[in-house]
C-alpha cells in the first residue's frame, strides 16, 4: 500500500496539484516519520503553496534525519529568503555548500540573499563562485550585473549583462538592466537600443517603456519620450512616475495644460508625491494661474515642509500677484531650509525692491552674491536700487560687475548711462548708451536718454538726431517729442519746436511741460495771444506751475495788458515767493502804470532773493528817478554797475540823474562810460552835448552833437529848440554848425 500511496502522491506533485499532493505527503510522513525524502517533498510542496514557515519546519525534520541533506539545506535557504530572513538563509546556503561546495544554485541564491542585505561586494563574490562552477549560468551573470550596478560600477555591470545575454539572448531583464546601466553612464542612444531589445522579447515590459522615455527625454527627444511613457501607461496605468515624467516633458514643450492633466493623474495614484505637486505649480505659474499654483505648492509643502524649491516658487507666484510681504515670508522659509539658496536671496531682493525697501533689497542681493558672485542679475538689480537711492557711483560699480560677467547685458549699459547722466558725466553716459545700442539697436529708451545727454552738452543737432531714432522705434514716445522740441527751441528753430511739442501733446495731452514750453516758443515768435493760451492749458493741468504764471505775465506785459500781467506774476509768487524774476518784472509793469512806490517795493523783494541782480537795481533806479529821488536813483544805478560794469543803459540813466542834479562833470563821465560800452548810443552823445552846452563849452557841445546827429538825424531839430543850448545859441560857431548841418 505505501509504495502505491507514495507513487500516487508524487504523481499529484508532478501534476502541480499541490493541495492534493500535500495531503498525500502528510499521510506518508505520519506513516513513515523517518522518511527524510517525504519530509523534503512535503517542504517543497509547502514552498509551491507559499507556506514558507511550514516548508522550513518540514526541511528541519528532513535534516534531523539526514543532517547532510544538501538539497534540504538549499531549499530551506530559499524559503527563509522568501520570508525576508536573509541572514538565516545565508547560514542555510553555507550548510548546503559545506556538503556540496560545487552547487552553483546555492552560490547564486546565497548571492541574492547578500544582495538583499545590501552587501553587494560579498554578493558579487558569491556569484563569481557560481560562475566558476557553471560559466554559462546566465542568471548568475545577470544578478552579478545588478549588484555591480548598485555599486555604481556600470561598465562592469554592462559586461556582466553581456555575458548573461551570450547564454540567453532573449532575456528581457538583462537587456533592460543593461539599458539602465548605459543610461547611468549618459550613453542614452545605446540605452534606448537595449530597452528596444528588452521590448522585442517582452512588449508589455512597462519599466522598459518607462526608462526608454527617460533616455529619450535626456536626449531632448521629448515627443518620443512622451510616446514611450504612453506605452508604459498602457501596461501599468497607475505608474505615477510615468505620469510625472510625462508631465515634465509636456511642460518643457510648453504644453502646460496637458502637463497639468498628467500630474493630476500621477497624484490620483500617489497623492503625497510632493514633486508632482511642485511641478504642477510651476506649470500653473507659466499659465499665469498664480493662485492655483500657490495652492499646488502648498500641497507639496504639506508632504515635504522643507522643500526649499517649493517655498521659492511660491514666493515668485506671490510676487507676481503683488503680494510682496507674503512673498518675502515664503523666501524666508526657503532660506530657513537652505541658507545658501542664492535664487531665494535674489528673488527676496526683488520683492523688497517692489515694496520700496531698497536698502534691504541691496542687503538681500549681497547675500546672493556672497554665494554666487557671478550672478549678473543680482549685480544689475543692485545697481538699479542704488541708483534709485541716488548712490550713483555705487550703482555704476554694480553695473560694471554685471557687465564683467555678461558684457552683452544691454539693460546694464543703459542704466549705467542713466547713473552717469545723473552725475553730470554726459560724455561717459553717451558712451554707455552707445554700448547698449550696439547690442540692442531698437532700444528706444537708450536713444532717448542719449539725446538728453547730448542736449545737456549743448550738442542740440545730435540730440535731435538721437530723439529721431527713438521716435522711429516708438513714434508715440511723448518725452522724445517734448525734448526734441526743447532742443529745437535752443537752436532758435521755434516753428519746428512748436510742431514737436504738438506731437508730444497728441500722445500726452495733459503734459504741463509741453504746453509750457510751447508757450515759451510762441512768445519768442511774438505770438503772445497763442502763448497765453498755451500757458493757460499748462495751468489747467498744473495750477501751481509758477514758471507758466511767470511767462504768462511776460506775454501779457508784451501785449500791454499790464494789470493782467501783474495778476499773473502774483500767482507765480504765490507758488514761488522767492522768484526774483517775477518780483522784478512785476515791478516793471507797476512802473509802466506809474505806480512807482509799489514798483520799488517789488524790486526790493527781488533783491532780497537775488542781491546781485543788476536789472532789479537798474529798474529800481528808474522808478526812484521817476519819483524825483535822484540821489537814491544814482545809488541804485551804482549797485547795478557793481554787478554789471558794462551795463551801458545804467551808465546812461545814471548820467541823466546826475545831469538833472546839475552835477554836469559827473554826468559827462557817466555818459562817457555808456559810450565806451556802446559807441552807437546817440542819446548819450546828445545828453553829453547838452551838458557841455550848459557849461558854455561850444567846441565839445558841437563835437558831441555832431556824433548824435550822425547816429540819429532827429537830434538836429531837437537841438534847435533845446534850452540846454540857450547859453551858446548866439555863438557864431554854434549857429554856423546848425545851419551847416
Amino acid at each position: 500500500m505505501l509504495p502505491s500511496l507514495a507513487g500516487f502522491t508524487l504523481k499529484l506533485y508532478e501534476l502541480k496539484r499541490y493541495q492534493d499532493a500535500l495531503k498525500g505527503f502528510n499521510r506518508l510522513v505520519s506513516l513513515l516519520p523517518q522518511w527524510e525524502d517525504g519530509w523534503f517533498y512535503q517542504g517543497t510542496t509547502f514552498d509551491y503553496l507559499e507556506q514558507y514557515q511550514e516548508a522550513i519546519a518540514s526541511y528541519d525534520r528532513a535534516l534531523e534525519i539526514k543532517p547532510d541533506y544538501h538539497e534540504a539545506w538549499y531549499n530551506r535557504g530559499v524559503a527563509l529568503g522568501n520570508l525576508g530572513r536573509f541572514e538565516q538563509a545565508i547560514a542555510s546556503y553555507d550548510r548546503a555548500l559545506e556538503i556540496k561546495p560545487d552547487d552553483p544554485d546555492a552560490w547564486n541564491n546565497r548571492g541574492n540573499a547578500l544582495y538583499n542585505l545590501g552587501r553587494f561586494e560579498q554578493a558579487i563574490a558569491s556569484y563569481d563562485r557560481a560562475l566558476e562552477i557553471k560559466p554559462d549560468y546566465h542568471e548568475a551573470w545577470y544578478n552579478r550585473g545588478v549588484a555591480l550596478g548598485n555599486l555604481g560600477r556600470f561598465e562592469q555591470a554592462i559586461a556582466s549583462y553581456d555575458r548573461a545575454l551570450e547564454f540567453k539572448p532573449d532575456d528581457p531583464d538583462a537587456w533592460y538592466n543593461r539599458g539602465v546601466a548605459l543610461g547611468n553612464l549618459g550613453r542614452f542612444e545605446q540605452a534606448i537600443a537595449s530597452y528596444d531589445k528588452a521590448l522585442e522579447f517582452k512588449p508589455d515590459y512597462h519599466e522598459a517603456w518607462y526608462n526608454r522615455g527617460i533616455a529619450l527625454g535626456n536626449l531632448g527627444r521629448l515627443e518620443e519620450a512622451i510616446a514611450s511613457w504612453d506605452r508604459a501607461l498602457e501596461f501599468k496605468p497607475d505608474d505615477h512616475d510615468a505620469w510625472n515624467y510625462r508631465g515634465i516633458a509636456l511642460a518643457n514643450l510648453g504644453r502646460f495644460e496637458e502637463a497639468i492633466a498628467s500630474w493630476d493623474r500621477a497624484l490620483e495614484f500617489k497623492p503625497d508625491d510632493h514633486d508632482a505637486w511642485n511641478y504642477r505649480g510651476i506649470a500653473l505659474a507659466n499659465l499665469g494661474r498664480f493662485e492655483e499654483a500657490i495652492a499646488s505648492w502648498d500641497r507639496a509643502l504639506e508632504f515635504k515642509p522643507d522643500d526649499h524649491d517649493a517655498w521659492n516658487y511660491r514666493g515668485i507666484a506671490l510676487g507676481n500677484l503683488g503680494r510682496f510681504e507674503e512673498a518675502i515670508a515664503s523666501y524666508d522659509k526657503a532660506l530657513e531650509f537652505k541658507p545658501d539658496y542664492h535664487e531665494a536671496w535674489y528673488n527676496r531682493g526683488i520683492a523688497l525692491k517692489n515694496l520700496g525697501r531698497l536698502e534691504e533689497a541691496i542687503a538681500s542681493w549681497d547675500r546672493a552674491l556672497e554665494i554666487k558672485p557671478d550672478k549678473h542679475e543680482a549685480w544689475y538689480n543692485r545697481g538699479v536700487a542704488l541708483g534709485n537711492l541716488g548712490r550713483f557711483e555705487e550703482a555704476i560699480a554694480s553695473y560694471d560687475r554685471a557687465l564683467e560677467i555678461k558684457p552683452d547685458k544691454h539693460e546694464a549699459w543703459y542704466n549705467r548711462g542713466v547713473a552717469l547722466g545723473n552725475l553730470g558725466r554726459f560724455e561717459e553716459a553717451i558712451a554707455s548708451y552707445d554700448r547698449a545700442l550696439e547690442i540692442k539697436p531698437d532700444k528706444h529708451e537708450a536713444w532717448y536718454n542719449r539725446g538728453v545727454a547730448l542736449g545737456n552738452l549743448g550738442r542740440f543737432e545730435e540730440a535731435i538726431a538721437s530723439y529721431d531714432r527713438a521716435l522711429e522705434i516708438k513714434p508715440d514716445k511723448h518725452e522724445a517729442w517734448y525734448n526734441r522740441g526743447v532742443a529745437l527751441g535752443n537752436l532758435g528753430r521755434l516753428e519746428e519746436a512748436i510742431a514737436s511739442y504738438d506731437r508730444a501733446l497728441e500722445f500726452k495731452p495733459d503734459d504741463p511741460d509741453a504746453w509750457y514750453n510751447r508757450g515759451v516758443a510762441l512768445g519768442n515768435l511774438g505770438r503772445f495771444e497763442e502763448a497765453i493760451a498755451s500757458y493757460d492749458r499748462a495751468l489747467e493741468i498744473k495750477p501751481d506751475k509758477h514758471e507758466a504764471w511767470y511767462n504768462r505775465g511776460v506775454a501779457l506785459y508784451n501785449l500791454g495788458r499790464l494789470e493782467e500781467a501783474i495778476a499773473s506774476y502774483d500767482r507765480a509768487l504765490e507758488f514761488k515767493p522767492d522768484d526774483p524774476d517775477a518780483w522784478n518784472n512785476r515791478g516793471v509793469a507797476l512802473g509802466n502804470l506809474g505806480r512807482f512806490e509799489q514798483a520799488i517795493a517789488s524790486y526790493d523783494r527781488a533783491l532780497e532773493f537775488k542781491p546781485d541782480d543788476p536789472d532789479a537795481w537798474y529798474n529800481r533806479g528808474n522808478a526812484l528817478d521817476d519819483l524825483g529821488r535822484l540821489e537814491e536813483a544814482i545809488a541804485s544805478y551804482d549797485r547795478a554797475l557793481e554787478f554789471k560794469p558794462d551795463y551801458h543803459q545804467a551808465w546812461y540813466n545814471r548820467g541823466n540823474a546826475l545831469d538833472d542834479l546839475g552835477r554836469l562833470e559827473e554826468a559827462i563821465a557817466s555818459y562817457d562810460q555808456a559810450i565806451k560800452i556802446n559807441s552807437n548810443s546817440a542819446n548819450a552823445y546828445y545828453n553829453k552835448a547838452c551838458c557841455y552846452g550848459l557849461q558854455n563849452n561850444v567846441e565839445l557841445a558841437i563835437e558831441n552833437l555832431q556824433r548824435a546827429i550822425n547816429l540819429d538825424v532827429e537830434y538836429q531839430d531837437m537841438a534847435k529848440t533845446d534850452k540846454d543850448f540857450e547859453q551858446i545859441r548866439g555863438d557864431e560857431r554854434f549857429q554856423s554848425f546848425l545851419n551847416r548841418v
